[in-house]
């Protein structure tokens, strides 16, 4: 159960990582929301002072670090949330899923490296780790959270 218990411990707090850092989007304003993939929409909206982005951003903060309680409860570490192990697969698959763009943006990578974008492939990359981690603890702990 050990290793159950850092495999998700370890995703709650790369979700909490996340949604501070959705926090900071917001208090650093249009370049940030273009710098992290926003899109161009929501960037110009957020240099009219736009309430929209910012709304957005908190909401998304907020369901990631949802998601990071629930994978501290899953590790035990926080009190037992409803749903633990249904919620748990579906968050592990949300992060593998945005994850599993990784092998062609490496591929891209390979064929045109000048064209790259590297902080995707590391988003790439960090939501792979995450959700592996959160699906594989889910099935390290599969008695403690399916049974309760």
């Amino acid at each position: 159960m050990h290793n159950a218990v850092d495999l998700l411990t370890f995703g709650g707090i790369v979700c909490f990582i996340i949604a501070i850092l959705h926090i900071v989007i917001i208090v650093a304003g249009p370049k940030a929301y273009r710098y992290f993939g926003a899109g161009e929409d929501l960037s110009k909206l957020a240099e009219k002072n736009s309430p929209i982005p910012a709304l957005l951003t908190a909401f998304i903060a907020t369901v990631i670090a949802v998601f990071g309680l629930y994978a501290f409860s899953g590790a035990g570490k926080f009190v037992r949330l409803p749903l633990l192990g249904p919620i748990l697969v579906i968050i592990g698959s949300i992060f593998s899923f945005r994850g599993l763009v990784l092998p062609v943006q490496l591929f891209g990578l390979l064929k045109n490296p000048h064209k790259a974008d590297t902080k995707e492939i590391l988003f790439s990359l960090i939501a792979l780790v995450t959700g592996a981690c959160i699906l594989f603890g889910t099935t390290l702990n599969w008695n403690f959270i399916f049974q309760g």
